[in-house]
């Protein structure tokens, strides 16, 4: 059978809102989800959902609110035939006529409590996911949380009833993978002395574990004068986890997300330094979503230390030049 690469745009039923109050009153409204379903070729992406659910929950100042919804590649006896990506994205925004509560953050979880996504305030974000081609049927269950923090002076200016927030959820999936939106990253600044650039895949399930994976490729450009000789790269991950590296030593990988990786030690120059105008790479396997950046990034050399970093993440990329 020829197979045709295509874009499934679907709209899921799922547009929750939060209106603001002495306790504010969190409604979701997600009628017929259960029937929001897209079906080309034996695909069927499917939003899951029931119409009472967690209708008429209040939220108040502290509190942390819930609702989960599930992501499917099958119905009934239907299986995808193909390889299927999605991307889901998540828009925060004030409701019609009303100030949004920002305080408010918005997560996004999978069932084992790990953050894919998040904004506080308003704004718009993503998480990806793909189903490889098996012969069973696959879900993906993702759980939506709401946190008002608990912080006096701004629980009384968001507790009043012209404010109100609103998330809407737009499902699209693809028999080709599919890349995040983020905006083209700039070019880093000369007056860094160095930049890194952390790029991630799409994400895949690995069949035996059921964990998400992804590789990853790191680049560090000196744009100093000097040389970095015999690099060595510091920074904390908290959730993806990153597996193993090759062109790089992985020396360091403790429980609490810190990663420490120093020069592959070929006795080669243009490997184990960094000269001035030139750049080294390496890369690896992770598990996660690949879609949370590096943080607390520390450069160094046998003979400087950098002080001045330009960071650049780009997530989901179809491969890793």
């Amino acid at each position: 059978m020829k197979k045709f690469a295509f874009l499934l745009t679907l709209v899921l039923i799922m547009v929750s809102s939060i209106a603001a109050g002495t306790l504010a009153m969190y409604t979701v409204s997600i009628d017929k989800l259960a029937e929001g379903s897209v079906v080309a070729k034996e695909f069927i992406f499917v939003g899951e959902g029931t119409e009472t659910f967690q209708q008429g929950l209040k939220i108040a100042p502290t509190e942390i609110v819930q609702w989960q919804f599930k992501v499917k590649n099958y119905e009934n006896h239907v299986v995808s035939e193909t390889d299927m990506y999605y991307k889901l994205t998540f828009n925060v925004e004030a409701l019609l006529g009303k100030s949004a509560i920002e305080p408010l953050t918005v997560a996004v979880k999978d069932l084992n409590g790990n953050v894919l996504n998040q904004v506080s305030g308003v704004g718009t974000f993503e998480v990806l996911g793909s189903f490889p081609l098996a012969v069973n049927g696959q879900e993906q269950d993702y759980l939506v949380e709401i946190y008002w923090p608990a912080d006096e002076g701004t629980n009384i200016n968001y507790a009043g009833g012209n404010y109100g927030t609103q998330i809407n959820v737009n499902a699209v999936a693809s028999q080709i993978p599919l890349g995040a939106t983020n905006p083209v990253p700039e070019e880093p600044s000369p007056s860094k002395q160095v930049s890194i650039r952390y790029q991630t895949t799409i994400p895949w399930q690995n069949g035996q574990s059921g964990h998400y994976q992804y590789e990853y490729k790191i680049t560090l450009t000196n744009h100093s004068t000097e040389p970095i000789d015999h690099w060595k790269l510091r920074f904390l991950l908290s959730t993806d986890q990153l597996i193993n590296s090759w062109n790089a030593k992985l020396v360091s990988n403790t429980t609490n997300g810190s990663y420490e990786f120093l020069n592959p030690g070929y006795n080669n120059q243009s490997t184990d330094s960094i000269l001035p105008g030139q750049s080294v790479s390496f890369g690896g396997l992770a598990r996660g979503m690949g879609t949370e950046e590096i943080q607390n990034v520390l450069v160094s050399g046998s003979n400087i230390n950098i002080t001045n970093v330009e960071l650049i993440c780009e997530f989901g990329k179809a491969s890793l030049n």
